[in-house]
């Protein structure tokens, strides 16, 4: 082999090594990242049950606020309580069926 050949091939091997790493840090690198992906997802629906919990907290505690009276959501509280009676009476009737 001629010098010219064996520097090509030096050339060329160290180019395919410094691919094989730059390959190795991305797939690390991906691995990573798939990681955090995988925890944010939980993290985010760990937050939307506690939002959901909460929004029914809110509800609950508008709904007491408003049947016993307090302030303006009196009406609200009683449109609520005659729309769920509606619903109860729904559910009923298709149980009968």
């Amino acid at each position: 082999m001629n010098s010219k050949g064996y520097e090509e091939y030096l050339l060329l091997r160290r180019s395919v090594e410094n691919l094989v790493s730059e390959y190795d840090k991305l797939t690390e690198l991906a691995a990573g990242l798939r990681n955090e992906l995988s925890e944010a997802r939980r993290l985010l629906a760990e937050k939307n049950e506690e939002v959901k919990e909460l929004q029914t907290r809110y509800e609950r505690a508008m709904f007491s606020g408003a049947i016993l009276g307090n302030g303006e959501d009196a009406g609200e509280a009683k449109r609520r309580v005659s729309e769920l009676v509606r619903e109860i009476d729904k559910c009923i009737a298709l149980l009968d069926r």
